[in-house]
């Protein structure tokens, strides 16, 4: 009995797993612009208006912030544009105070798509961060424009999301640094291709980062190429975000707008496999343009993404889950979700009601939804 339970549960947390990007961002339709558009055109950080998200626009440009700006939406999606530049940074994700957070307790993804139009000079483009004791900054390219640089020392690869990334290690000293440090490295995962769309699992480049620096004591090369014995070590996420950089010789000039974007923080639950993050697009319901009811219901994600287990059926099997609930007369409050995990609200199906009904009158729009009433998460087919 005890290994079959093992057996179920390895069955769920795998089944779950694999569904956790089951979103294909290269063929999903665009993203509504949910909420007000946010201009930004200095240099500056801040946080999105009732969201986990922070943004942060810099430059060092030739005619000051002229052509530099920052787009962002309420739901994620941004935009950014630069001119005359020599050196151009855009983000927007999830940002950690003080000495930042635990790798170990997160489990990042990214869902994108998004076009550019890169006139002159260089970019990079994908997920950029830094840690924090100790210092260090990190990129994981996943598409560029231009010549690629030097990225110092090659440490290793992983093979991750249907390509293999090289990973290298270059060190900033001095005048690069700040705060308490004299020097701090910048970890490159570059993909073997270059591409507009798709999924990154960050955590895993992550958890590869901390594998290959891990403390020990070892020789990078400074941006001079002299190789300097220090050590290398990952430290906590103060950061984690998608990027784009652009840089020339005060001449760089483009643009790039992210028409998909579905950037997941979930926590790592004790004993469990890492928070799902979504489903397939072709089944999310039309009211995904839903807002939570309350931020108290979600937690942290770009997409307020949930923890959610899969029901068995009543054999006790791991097959997929009905198309209509089978939600018990006595469950009378209930949490909807998305097909991607984004807690909608909350739902009191009055006595002799149907829980589509309820969904329906609650939310106006049909579609395919989550329900999770007294430990149980049903699909609930909702039409008009």
């Amino acid at each position: 009995m005890k290994n079959k339970m093992m057996k179920l549960g390895l069955a769920l947390v795998m089944g779950f797993a694999a569904s956790a990007y089951a979103v294909d961002a290269c063929t999903a339709g665009e993203m509504p612009l949910k909420g007000d558009a946010h201009v930004v055109t200095g240099s500056q950080n801040g946080s999105f208006p009732g969201s986990a998200l922070s943004y942060q626009l810099w430059f060092d440009g030739a005619n000051t912030s002229n052509g530099k700006k920052l787009t962002y939406y309420d739901g994620g999606l941004f935009k950014a544009e630069w001119d005359d530049t020599y050196d151009f940074l855009a983000r927007v994700g999830f940002s950690y105070d003080g000495d930042g957070v635990d790798l170990k307790t997160k489990n990042f993804s990214l869902n994108y798509r998004y076009t550019k139009n890169v006139e002159s000079g260089g970019a990079y483009v994908g997920v950029h961060g830094w840690t924090a004791k100790p210092l260090n900054e990190f990129f994981i390219i996943d598409d560029w424009v231009g010549d690629i640089e030097s990225f110092g020392r090659k440490f290793g690869e992983i093979e991750v999301d249907g390509a293999k990334y090289a990973i290298y290690a270059l060190l900033h000293e001095e005048g690069e640094a700040f705060r308490e440090y004299t020097y701090f490295m910048r970890i490159t995962s570059i993909r073997e291709t270059p591409r507009e769309c798709g999924h990154i699992s960050v955590s895993a480049h992550l958890n590869k980062f901390a594998e290959l620096f891990a403390g020990q004591s070892d020789s990078i090369p400074n941006l001079k190429g002299t190789l300097k014995n220090v050590a290398l070590k990952f430290g906590n996420l103060s950061s984690v975000m998608a990027t784009v950089e652009a840089f020339g010789d005060g001449y760089a000039k483009g643009s790039i707008e992210y028409t998909y974007m579905d950037f997941i923080s979930n926590w790592y639950a004790e004993g469990s496999s890492s928070s799902v993050a979504g489903s397939s697009a072709s089944v999310a319901p039309e009211s995904s343009s839903v807002t939570p009811e309350s931020s108290a219901d979600a937690p942290e994600s770009s997409s307020a993404a949930q923890e959610l287990k899969p029901p068995a059926d009543s054999s006790g099997s791991t097959t997929a889950m009905p198309q209509l609930a089978r939600i018990s007369s006595s469950d009378r409050n209930m949490t909807v979700f998305d097909m991607q995990g984004r807690v909608l609200g909350k739902v009191s199906v009055p006595a002799g009601a149907r829980a589509d009904k309820a969904i329906l009158a609650k939310f106006g729009r049909p579609g395919i939804y989550m329900v999770k009433a007294s430990g149980r998460l049903e699909k609930v087919s909702v039409t008009k």
